[in-house]
Order: C-alpha cells, then sequence, then structure tokens
C-alpha cells in the first residue's frame, strides 16, 4: 500500500507541475495578444510600430524621415515631402495617413510605387491608398517657353493650377494626386489651309491639311496603305529620315514610357516640322509639337507613353505624321497593352514575313489558359490590319481550350493590297474577358526583273545538278569498265600460265 500511495502522489505532483506549465504559457500568449491588440487598435497611440517601413532610397535632398516615428505621427504625419534633387519635388499639403498606407505588409514603398524622373511624375494609387491629396509639384529641368501639364495623357486645366515658373523648375499644384504628370510645350494656333496637318487638326475638320487613305472594312475589303516613311509630297532639297521608323510598344495598364526618336534634316534646305498622331492619339503624346531643323542637324525628340487603368487591353495601331510645306513622312506605331492579371496568354508568330498581294500569310497562334477553369469554348479572331486601321481580311472560330493550344490560322490578302508593313492580329475572348496579341508582316511585289532572276537561279541550279549527278554517272562508268579491263587481263594472264609442269627426260634423270 505504501508503494501506491507514494506512486499516487509522484502523478499528481507532475499532473500539477504540467498544469503550471501550460498556465504559464497560456499567460504570455494572452499577454502577447493583448499587446499586439493595443498596438493595432483604431484609435493613435504613442506605441512605436517597430515593423514599419518606409523605402525611399531613390530620394533625397529635402524628403522628409521616416525612421524612428511612433504610430500616431505615422498615422497623421504632415509635410511629408519626397524630392529627387535630379528630376522634381512633391509636397504634400494634406497630412498623410502612412501605417493605412502601408496596408498589411506595414511597407510603403515610395521607390516602386511613386516615380520622379525627367519631366515625369507617377503616381500608383493602388498601392498607396490615401495618397491622391492636394500637392505641390516641382519639375526641375524644364526648358519649354510656355509648358503645358498633362495628367494621364490628358491637358490638365481645372485640377492643376500653375505656381510658378523660373530658373528651369516649374512649380503647380493639384488638386488630388494620381497617375501620371509631365509637361509639354503650349502648341502655336492651328491655321487651316496652310498645309501642315497640325494637333488639332484631322481630316474631318481640316480635309485640306490632313488627308488620310481611302480603305474598306473587314471582310478582305479593298484599300490602299502608305508605305513606311513614303514621302507623301517632296521639293528637291528638302528631306529628313526619322529613325526608327517603325516603333513597336508593350506596356502594361497604368504605367508609363518615355521613346526617344531621331529625326536628322538630310536635305540641303532648312525644315521646320509639325507633328500629329494618328490612332494612338489616346497614349502618345510627342514633348514637341514642331520643331525646326538646320541642313545636317538631328534632334532626339521626346515621346511619353502613358497607358491608363481604363484603357481596355488590346493592340493599337496609327502612325506619327511630321509634316512641313515641302515634304511629308510617317512613322508607323504598334502598342500592345497588356493586363496585369490576364486570364489567357496568347502569341502570334508569323510563319513567312514577305507576302506578295493576294498572297496567304500564315501564323502560328499559342493560347495558354492561366485560370483554373477547362474544357470551354473560347472565341477566336484574326485579321489583317494596315496603319491606317483599316481591316484587310478577317475570320473568326470557336473551340475548346484545356490548358494549352497551338495551331496555324491564315488569311488570304486581297489582290490590290498596297506594298507596306501590316500586322497580324489575334484575339482570343472569353464572355467578358479577352487577351490579344499581334506579328508584322509586309506585302511586297515580286518585279519582272526578280521573277526573271528567280527563273534564271532556277535553270542554273537544275544545270547544275544535273551536271553532278552526270559526271557521278560517267564517273561511276568508268570505274566499273576499268575493273572490267583489269578483270580481263587477270584471267588472260592465268589462261598463259601452264596448268602442269613439264616432265623431265628419262636419260636426264
Amino acid at each position: 500500500m505504501g508503494g501506491l500511495d507514494r506512486t499516487w502522489k509522484k502523478k499528481s505532483f507532475n499532473n500539477f507541475l504540467i498544469f503550471f506549465i501550460i498556465l504559464i504559457n497560456l499567460s504570455f500568449i494572452l499577454a502577447a495578444s493583448f499587446t499586439g491588440l493595443a498596438t493595432e487598435q483604431s484609435s493613435p497611440s504613442n506605441v512605436s510600430v517597430t515593423a514599419f517601413q518606409v523605402i525611399r532610397d531613390t530620394y533625397d535632398g529635402t524628403t522628409s524621415t521616416f525612421i524612428g516615428l511612433n504610430e500616431s505621427t505615422l498615422r497623421n504625419m504632415s509635410n511629408v515631402i519626397l524630392e529627387n534633387s535630379t528630376y522634381g519635388k512633391i509636397k504634400f499639403n494634406s497630412n498623410l495617413d502612412l501605417v493605412t498606407m502601408a496596408e498589411s505588409d506595414l511597407i510603403v514603398n515610395f521607390d516602386i510605387d511613386l516615380n520622379i524622373s525627367d519631366n515625369l511624375i507617377n503616381v500608383y494609387n493602388l498601392n498607396l491608398p490615401g495618397i491622391n491629396v492636394s500637392s505641390n509639384i516641382s519639375l526641375y529641368g524644364i526648358s519649354y517657353t510656355t509648358p503645358q501639364i498633362y495628367h494621364n495623357g490628358v491637358l490638365c486645366s481645372s485640377e492643376c493650377s500653375e505656381i510658378s515658373y523660373s530658373g528651369g523648375i516649374y512649380k503647380f499644384q493639384v488638386t488630388a494626386l494620381s497617375g501620371a504628370y509631365w509637361l509639354r510645350e503650349t502648341p502655336a494656333s492651328t491655321v487651316c489651309g496652310n498645309g501642315i496637318c497640325e494637333s488639332g487638326e484631322t481630316s474631318t475638320t481640316c480635309p485640306a491639311d490632313c488627308t488620310t487613305s481611302s480603305g474598306g472594312g473587314g471582310g478582305g475589303g479593298g484599300g490602299t496603305t502608305t508605305p513606311t516613311n513614303e514621302t507623301v509630297t517632296s521639293t528637291p532639297g528638302y528631306d529628313f529620315k526619322i529613325d526608327p521608323s517603325f516603333i513597336q510598344l508593350q506596356m502594361d495598364k497604368g504605367t508609363y514610357y518615355q521613346k526617344l526618336v531621331n529625326v536628322t534634316n538630310n536635305g540641303s534646305n532648312s525644315l521646320t516640322l509639325t507633328l500629329s498622331v494618328e490612332g494612338v492619339e489616346n497614349f502618345i503624346f510627342p514633348a514637341d509639337l514642331q520643331f525646326s531643323l538646320e541642313p545636317g542637324e538631328s534632334k532626339n525628340l521626346r515621346l511619353d507613353v502613358y497607358v491608363s487603368n481604363s484603357r481596355a487591353a488590346d493592340v493599337y495601331v496609327g502612325k506619327i505624321y511630321f509634316n512641313s510645306p515641302q515634304v511629308k513622312k510617317s512613322a508607323e506605331v504598334v502598342l500592345q497593352v497588356k493586363e496585369t492579371d490576364a486570364l489567357f496568354d496568347i502569341r502570334t508568330e508569323v510563319l513567312k514575313k514577305y507576302i506578295p498581294p493576294g498572297g496567304r500569310v500564315r501564323a502560328n497562334i499559342s493560347l495558354i489558359n492561366k485560370g483554373d477553369l477547362r474544357n470551354f469554348d473560347v472565341h477566336l479572331e484574326y485579321k489583317a490590319i494596315g496603319f491606317n486601321k483599316n481591316i484587310y481580311t478577317i475570320k473568326k472560330e470557336d473551340f475548346a481550350i484545356e490548358q494549352y493550344y497551338s495551331n496555324t490560322f491564315f488569311l488570304d490578302l486581297p489582290n490590290n493590297i498596297s506594298i507596306g508593313n501590316y500586322i497580324f492580329y489575334a484575339q482570343v475572348s472569353y464572355k467578358n474577358v479577352s487577351a490579344s496579341s499581334y506579328d508584322t508582316f509586309i506585302v511586297e511585289r515580286i518585279s519582272t526583273f526578280s521573277w526573271f532572276l528567280l527563273i534564271f537561279i532556277i535553270l542554273l541550279a537544275a544545270y547544275l545538278i544535273y551536271r553532278y549527278y552526270n559526271e557521278k554517272r560517267l564517273r561511276a562508268r568508268y570505274e566499273f569498265n576499268k575493273k572490267v579491263q583489269v578483270k580481263k587481263k587477270e584471267q588472260k594472264i592465268r589462261k598463259e600460265i601452264p596448268t602442269e609442269i613439264p616432265k623431265l627426260p628419262d636419260d636426264l634423270e
């Protein structure tokens, strides 16, 4: 009995010890929980948020300090300044709640989500909630005579107001900071009938200055296009070069890009060029709408390219016209706008780049279904499009897709299609979700000389092949005849050799 009693007391003590340890652990857990609640309560406190971080490595100058601040200050921070001493500065006129702006990861990344660069302020508001407050913006290194403020690709008037402009620093105020801001020169007033298609003029409002090529619609309709960099009108001594004359861009929604185009005066006379954009005028904004070039002089023209979040993900084509009274040229543009989280990934690859008028253009189209749904019907539309936005041939198909799909599709071009650059456009859609892609091809006519040259090459190749095999046949016959002659000689020698050795006479034995 004594042994059992001691065993029972020992078990009771062990159980009590275990219970005591569990009770201590629960106390620590509850204490930590209450501490966490204290730092995350809705009302501001003076507890430091140690995990909070503001990333601003690309900023310097008068940029505000965000280190060592308590939660109360971070939730209602006043006079916040972000400056890149090379390009510009933002001063926020209202207090910022940086804790709410940081969201669940407690990180505010100004380096990624707020860009201050050459003549640009670009804010990604989705990752910086609450930043859309009244702000003063300063852009450095500005040389325009009369700058205009552009906001998300549109002239900013009611929401933007100039504060000052001196010493290359243009300062203006915005009512709510959002998206992209940049400056460009105020264009001169347009005059219809001066032979120049200026900004604001179109083929409808001013047909005397702006002309567009005629064209048909879908289903293989006719029409003409202007080949790349074709000179519409030309006067001796007046010429210029555009490099590149074919611009391809691929951008996500809500992004900004700067593209440089070099324009060189190749003529012997000075030129004054006026720019206009058609087809992609909602995306591409030249920094200078008019400039002059002396003979041999070059200029790097900056194109501000901005795609707002409201634009549909698609492929857009158009032209940038460089016009003067003496000579007119254009650069062709294709812009692919992509959805950040697209359901489909579609790729188009033209198999043969050079197609004659009336020929057949083939392309391999590959689809990747990035969603979870399988074995559902999608709609595919593919067509040949010119840079004047004419549709020359169009086809539509429906088929089921699992996760991957790839096939070759073709379009027959009309016989009267003009020489120049075109795109093979493809779009896949399911309900209200779509994705598109493209590839380029060139329509070119084979001349009579080229046909004769091609026929001559074919005949020459046929003759060389015939000669090669004929010589090979003659050589084989010669080798065969040589072997036959050798064999005959060997047989003749064997016949001349006696088969038996003659015996000696008996008397000599």
